[in-house]
């Protein structure tokens, strides 16, 4: 029987590669990156906010795993490998150069691409070193440089596709959340293109990472802007909401990056436009509960205009859906799902009939009486104003 210490408090496996956060708890390396790539802040222990990712090895940990592994090995426990040496700035920055190399073929690019995502995901301190040698503006000039050869229009050429994939995954690892200025600078027209071309290929790990890292350079309104202006990009998002529905990590990706890009009003019509409303309507059905949040997250932002309103009631479920969210999801769920069926409700007063014979009346009634917080209780009452004339 594995000791208890010696067990990933995530995967409840034998730790491989035990490393400490800066709350104290240690994890397996690999279950603790998986927990912040899938979009976690905090540490899964303590629930604290982690600001700072330096993930640090437990040697003295990992020591005793081994010598607990030999000494169990007629038990057929193997011992666990050491793990690599991290490596050294000359490493890195000879492993950045070739990135921008010429005599590399997509193919060689690929493979080289490879190696530094797995170097990146080895150690805190190789993801460091390697930004720190160039690699995130040597990657996204890399990925832009492949703009004039793509097309939406005929067959993808399927190195320039696997190169382009394998530069986004990597950049998605290194681009550092805490500097903006950073993710700014390596926003252009060419990155965001092939962006773009990414979503619509068929590739779903490739798709999502070009969603994440849209979600990450999404720092401003000049961003935010110049993405909805950037062909097919928001049809693509949409796309991936409706061909990976079955995907809950497409699906959040996918999302996210909506949910920064219509924060922009500039972007809003086009999210319409696009074919938003549909596809996320018909999501909250089936979708988990933070999925649920954001799409109502981003329905909210489209209800905010005329055209998103309307798409909103030309669509049978949007009333039943909305009403049947309530109390049933989350309060912040609750909060939204008012928040749209009060934005519909005063721009046609049809909706206001609809959501009552649906239920709101009560739902409403339910919601002011329960525990939540004073925004959602405000939304209700004002729900509740426009109902009263509707119930006989």
């Amino acid at each position: 029987r594995v000791p208890t210490l010696f067990r990933c408090p995530i995967s409840l496996e034998l730790m491989k590669d035990p490393v400490t956060l800066s709350t104290g708890l240690t994890y397996d390396r690999s279950s603790i990156e998986k927990w912040f790539d899938d979009g976690h802040h905090t540490c899964p222990g303590t629930m604290q906010l982690v600001k700072v990712r330096d993930l640090v090895p437990n040697h003295t940990l990992r020591r005793l795993i081994q010598e607990w592994c030999v000494a169990n090995k007629s038990r057929g426990i193997e011992r666990i490998p050491t793990p690599k040496q991290p490596l050294d700035d000359e490493q890195a920055g000879h492993l950045v150069r070739q990135i921008s190399s010429a005599e590399l073929s997509g193919r060689a690019k690929s493979r080289l691409l490879r190696n530094l995502r797995a170097s990146c995901k080895e150690s805190d301190k190789n993801r460091k070193c390697i930004a720190g040698a160039g690699a995130i503006p040597a990657l996204s000039g890399l990925v832009s440089s492949f703009q004039p050869r793509i097309s939406f229009d005929r067959p993808s050429n399927l190195e320039d596709l696997q190169c382009c994939e394998d530069a986004v995954a990597v950049l998605v690892i290194l681009l550092p959340l805490e500097i903006e200025s950073l993710r700014k600078s390596i926003i252009n027209p060419s990155l965001l293109a092939v962006l773009s071309w990414i979503l619509h290929r068929r590739n779903t790990e490739g798709q999502i990472n070009a969603a994440r890292l849209l979600e990450l350079v999404a720092t401003d309104d000049e961003s935010k802007s110049m993405m909805g202006a950037t062909e097919r990009l928001i049809p693509g998002l949409v796309k991936l909401v409706k061909e990976d529905s079955a995907y809950p990590r497409a699906v959040r990706a996918s999302l996210t990056a909506l949910l920064a890009i219509v924060s922009c009003r500039k972007n809003l019509v086009k999210a319409v436009q696009g074919g938003v409303v549909p596809p996320l309507i018909e999501l909250l059905s089936e979708a988990s509960r933070l999925n649920t949040e954001r799409a109502l997250a981003v329905l909210e932002f489209v209800a905010r205009c005329a055209e998103g309103r309307e798409a909103l009631m030309d669509h049978s479920l949007s009333v039943p859906m909305l009403v049947k969210i309530i109390l049933t999801v989350s309060d912040l769920a609750s909060e939204r799902a008012v928040g749209i069926l009060l934005l519909m409700c005063q721009a046609d007063d049809s909706v206001v009939q609809a959501a009552a014979s649906e239920g709101a009346f009560t739902q409403m009634i339910l919601l002011i009486q329960a525990d939540n917080t004073s925004e959602t209780n405000h939304r209700a009452r004002q729900f509740l104003k426009l109902l009263r004339g509707a119930v006989p």
